[in-house]
């Protein structure tokens, strides 16, 4: 994908984090942590906190682990106290998943 490609999908689901389906935000959310781009670490902390539905927290906590930022390790903590038991599961996953990352970029 050219970069100016890739910046408009990004751009896209940013953007589609706030639509009002619930399907096209966790869409979003979960695409943006296979693209791994930094500039969804603080939009998706924003939804892993804020939005109402579920499967929008899990795919946001999860993409968080996926984007291996160390900005989400707080919010993923935090996410520990979730009401919802998937989205606490998906959060100490993701913990788990940001932890190896971070150990194999400090040994590089």
């Amino acid at each position: 994908m050219r970069e100016e490609e890739r910046e408009l999908v990004v751009r896209e689901f940013l953007g589609n984090l706030g639509h009002e389906r619930p399907e096209f935000r966790w869409g979003a959310a979960e695409a943006l942590g296979r693209l791994g781009d930094m500039r969804a670490v603080e939009p998706l902390i924003r939804v892993l906190k804020d939005d109402p539905d579920p499967r929008v927290r899990k795919k946001a906590a999860w993409s968080l682990g996926q984007i291996g930022d160390l900005r989400a390790q707080r919010p993923l903590l935090v996410a520990l106290g979730d009401r919802d038991d998937d989205v606490q599961e998906i959060a100490e996953e993701a913990l788990e998943v940001l932890k190896r990352k971070l150990i194999l970029q400090s040994v590089r």
